[in-house]
């Protein structure tokens, strides 16, 4: 067992918090959107909202913020834009990723367009039936104080959408991450300082500790999804066996591919079949499959994730008229669906009645001998059962998180050698 002490010396700097990025536009009543059928560019393409949300587009990317969830596309990254010709919708391209978007009520949609044309970034119209499409919208001048925007490079347009064309394969022998000095920050404010944790290979490590003390910002670095949000930034290395998870040169599809997340709350993409949302990965990261492939990849995740023998005769149904223990694992096997060497799991049963707690519980161990598992959990009794190893966060006085003890969970649950570790695991305050 490991006490990491509470250091005193000056924080780690930031090797790599951007500037801070200037608002330019908000759309507070939103929605996310799925790209369902067909190419965005063609007549017959099918464009669903999945869930409501507020867009912010700053001169670095547009961001849609759905109470927990956040969607990010950088605006460096973006190889084609798609607005809908008789709906306000638009899908952004990045490599690999060209099914998901936003749309903003129909009263807003030039404003929102002739923005996106302020920061010079391309787009295509979706072709019409009547192949009479309407004028091109014209760039609104530039604030004076956004100097900046002008210059940013014009972007390649492609005929249509690039969707990936690799085939599922399994993604190799079980992983293990380890986390080295790892410090986050919300612009200014500093939420974890040097974090270090292992976290070894086919086995379930638990992040316990009080509110706000880093857990949940700590797990999203391990698949990047904390740099999506528009003021966050970190410090450190994550590497999964070996490997740099943040190395530039390592595209942020096949981090996600390795790692899969689970999150506090289920969700399914509620207008998408049982069926299609376990097979809702492939749409993201490009893989294609035959139909018994994917039949195959349905049945066995799901069975894996404890569903299958409930669902098995309403695969056509949709996904959102399931219970919230069913939700959530339906959540556990779409992530499954990839194949990943690790899964992060953030509170999972936090929403759930015991009797879906208990079944969530028996997936993860069930699951653990196949994919490394980090769950974050305000349950003692829940990390005591279903993991090997426990890291305790704490944040004391107003001071960024760090981890106060870690080591085997039955060390950590009967002899802690920090006095405060004991105090939380026995429920003295958190």
């Amino acid at each position: 067992m490991t006490i990491d002490s509470m250091s005193t010396f000056d924080p780690a700097p930031r090797i790599n918090r951007p500037s801070p990025e200037l608002e330019v536009a908000t759309f507070p009543t939103a929605w996310v959107v799925q790209l369902v059928d067909g190419d965005a560019v063609e007549p017959d393409a099918v464009v669903e909202r999945l869930h409501e949300a507020t867009v912010t587009i700053t001169d670095r990317r547009i961001s849609a913020i759905d109470g927990e969830d956040a969607w990010s596309w950088l605006v460096a990254d973006l190889q084609l834009v798609v607005h809908g010709a008789d709906e306000p919708w638009t899908i952004f391209v990045v490599p690999e990723i060209s099914d998901f978007g936003v749309a903003v009520p129909a009263s807003q949609d030039a404003d929102f367009r002739r923005v996106l044309a302020a920061l010079g970034v391309n787009v295509m119209v979706q072709r019409r039936a009547d192949p009479q499409l309407p004028p091109p919208l014209v760039a609104l001048p530039l604030p004076p104080d956004r100097d900046g925007l002008s210059e940013m490079p014009t972007l390649e347009v492609h005929d249509r959408p690039r969707r990936g064309g690799a085939q599922l394969e399994h993604s190799g022998a079980l992983a293990g991450i380890d986390a080295r000095n790892i410090s986050a920050w919300f612009g200014s404010h500093m939420v974890l300082d040097r974090v270090s944790l292992d976290m070894p290979a086919g086995h379930v490590t638990a992040l316990i500790g009080p509110s706000g003390c880093g857990k949940s910002t700590f797990l999203r670095i391990l698949n990047r999804m904390h740099e999506m949000i528009p003021s966050a930034s970190m410090a450190g290395e994550v590497l999964v066996d070996g490997h740099d998870l943040y190395d530039p040169n390592r595209k942020l599809t096949d981090a996600r591919r390795e790692i899969g997340m689970v999150f506090q709350k289920p969700n399914p993409f509620p207008a998408m079949s049982i069926y299609d949302n376990v097979l809702a990965s492939f749409r993201l990261t490009g893989v294609k499959a035959s139909t018994d492939v994917k039949d195959g990849v349905v049945e066995s995740c799901l069975s894996k994730a404890g569903l299958w023998k409930e669902v098995r005769d309403r695969l056509r149904q949709p996904g959102g008229g399931l219970s919230g223990g069913q939700q959530q694992r339906l959540c556990i096997a779409r992530a499954l669906a990839i194949q990943p060497r690790v899964l992060l799991m953030d509170e999972p049963c936090s929403a759930l009645d015991p009797t879906s707690t208990r079944r969530i519980e028996e997936t993860i161990m069930e699951l653990v001998s196949e994919v490394t598992i980090v769950i974050v959990t305000h349950n003692m009794q829940q990390a005591n059962r279903v993991s090997d190893r426990c890291a305790f966060f704490l944040a004391e006085q107003g001071t960024p998180g760090v981890i106060v003890e870690h080591g085997p969970t039955d060390a950590m649950f009967g002899s802690p050698q920090d006095p405060r570790t004991l105090d939380y695991v026995m429920g003295r305050f958190g």
